[in-house]
């Protein structure tokens, strides 16, 4: 965390400080930091960039607790940073560690942490990204393509939908009205039993208010007595089934129904050509044998209708 308020140098306090020495608690300037680096006695002190650091907390971090002295030691049996006068106190007893090797430890253990948060984020922003560009665009894709489909039956069939869908509306509301009643019923009936429960649940409330002991005794007999007659509650009921649309029942109901309209048209054509001349017999054999043509070919369709792909073609 970035310091808000700028630090002078500890050393020189001219310059503002640009590091800071976590031993020394101070700040330094940049002169400052190379003399205090050719210090023997300092040079395996810590120094980092003043801006990465809060000042307000660090101190706070770096003492104990307890003694409100600087923590120089490990306690590898509690876990713990402690001070020195931990040492010979409360941890005398304890296997003491140096930080360094800790820390070490610690360190690779954060790297570990590190690369795996990156593959995870990363897996995260692939997969949120495959979910735009591909279930997303897929839903839509889908979803126009259903729409597409059923207003093509609509169009193909418009006359004959309107007929067929009134009857399918009808079942599916015939259906829905039943399933209501019986959802109805079942509340109905769990009324009475969430009354006959609230009314014990009354009575139980008033009796624990009761102090004399036989007439608390003899109402508790009649309660359990109503308890133990209670109705089970009931079990929550199935979610009601709606009849599905089946569009390749309905494209072979419509090739059925033109076909049995080709059929009387081309009877119709038959018994007039029986009345007329043979010139005129002649042609309406043509017509017949025209109108054969198209029904023996609605025929292959309609066998060929085993699926939504073929009703289609």
């Amino acid at each position: 965390m970035a310091q808000v308020m700028a630090q002078k140098c500890s050393l020189c306090d001219e310059n503002n400080g640009t590091n800071y020495c976590y031993e020394c608690q101070h700040a330094l300037c940049t002169a400052c930091r190379s003399k205090h680096g050719k210090i023997p006695a300092l040079s395996g002190h810590t120094v980092a960039d003043i801006n990465t650091i809060d000042l307000s907390t660090l101190n706070k971090r770096n003492q104990c607790d307890t003694h409100n002295k600087e923590m120089l030691f490990y306690c590898t049996e509690c876990s713990n940073l402690i001070c020195s006068k931990c040492v010979t106190s409360t941890h005398r007893s304890h296997a003491i560690s140096d930080i360094c090797d800790v820390v070490e430890e610690e360190r690779e253990n954060a790297k570990e942490n590190l690369q795996q948060m990156r593959l995870k984020t990363e897996t995260i922003s692939s997969l949120q990204e495959k979910i735009r560009r591909e279930h997303i665009e897929n839903l839509h894709a889908e979803s126009k393509k259903c729409i597409e489909h059923i207003e093509s039956v609509c169009k193909d069939l418009h006359s004959f939908i309107e007929a067929q869908g009134s009857v399918k509306t009808t079942e599916v509301e015939d259906n829905g009205n039943i399933e209501k009643s019986n959802f109805e019923s079942f509340l109905k009936n769990t009324d009475l039993v969430h009354k006959q429960y609230v009314h014990i649940l009354s009575e139980l409330e008033n009796l624990l208010l009761e102090k004399h002991d036989i007439t608390f005794y003899s109402r508790y007999k009649s309660i359990k007595s109503d308890i133990e007659t209670l109705i089970s509650i009931p079990e929550e009921p199935p979610f009601a089934r709606v009849p599905s649309f089946d569009d390749e029942v309905l494209y072979k109901e419509a090739m059925e129904y033109m076909g049995s309209k080709m059929d009387k048209r081309i009877q119709k054509i038959q018994g007039n050509s029986s009345k007329r001349s043979r010139n005129k017999g002649r042609s309406n054999q043509k017509v017949v044998r025209r109108y054969q043509g198209r029904t023996e070919k609605i025929a292959v369709r309609t066998h060929k209708c085993n699926s939504p792909e073929r009703c289609r073609d």
